[in-house]
């Protein structure tokens, strides 16, 4: 049996039976949702696009979970069935189960997300970076608007005079916008990926000045 949750960052996933075990995976770094706190990912990362909920996530770890929990059973409770394994669930996304010190015979500690529907999958760094801050500034909106703030950032021009006021610099929102500004025109110049991540065309297009 497995079950899972989600605790700050990370979703873990409990397996029982003769070979317990936990895994996790950093929504830091595999969720659109999740992202905005996360560091600069390395070379290639995978995330779940925006349309990807929490509750998927989890129902989703469960499904790792008996399938690793199957696997070591198998194999008699050998570490080394699940190094390296992918596992396909019931919505075709996939799964890469290993550990944090990459030892094909030390225990599992670590799964993420690889492909599948909803999943921008192989993300070079520069474009994770991208959606990242988009996602931030996504946040910075909305935590003005939960201050009763309902100036209108997503309009260019009305942005933009936000930006030149006495001060403006200084504002969140802006703040944020400028330096998505500065990682997407490092980043991949088909938003295509993005926009299917995050569902912001309208964030996107003001970083974009377009």
């Amino acid at each position: 049996m497995a079950t899972a949750s989600i605790t700050g960052n990370v979703v873990n996933v409990d397996i029982e039976g003769a070979t317990p075990l936990r895994l996790g995976m950093s929504l830091q770094r595999h969720s659109y949702r999740h992202c905005a706190t996360s560091p600069a990912a390395v070379a290639l990362n995978s995330l779940y696009h925006s349309t990807v909920d929490d509750a998927t996530i989890i129902a989703e770890a469960v499904e790792v979970g008996e399938q690793a929990e199957t696997l070591l059973l198998k194999a008699g409770g050998k570490w080394a069935a699940l190094f390296g394994k992918t596992l396909t669930v019931g919505s075709r996304r996939t799964y890469l189960v290993d550990n944090s010190a990459l030892n094909p015979n030390g225990s599992p500690n670590h799964f993420f997300v690889t492909g599948g529907d909803g999943v921008w999958a192989k993300i070079p760094q520069l474009d994770y970076i991208a959606a990242r801050d988009v996602r931030r500034v996504e946040e910075a909106i909305a935590a003005r608007q939960t201050r009763k703030d309902k100036y209108d950032y997503l309009d260019p021009k009305k942005f933009a005079a936000k930006q030149a006021e006495s001060g403006g610099g200084d504002n969140p929102v802006v703040l944020a916008v400028v330096a998505a500004r500065v990682s997407t025109a490092l980043a991949s110049p088909d938003d295509k990926a993005l926009l299917a991540a995050s569902g912001r065309k309208d964030i996107v297009d003001l970083i974009r000045n377009r």
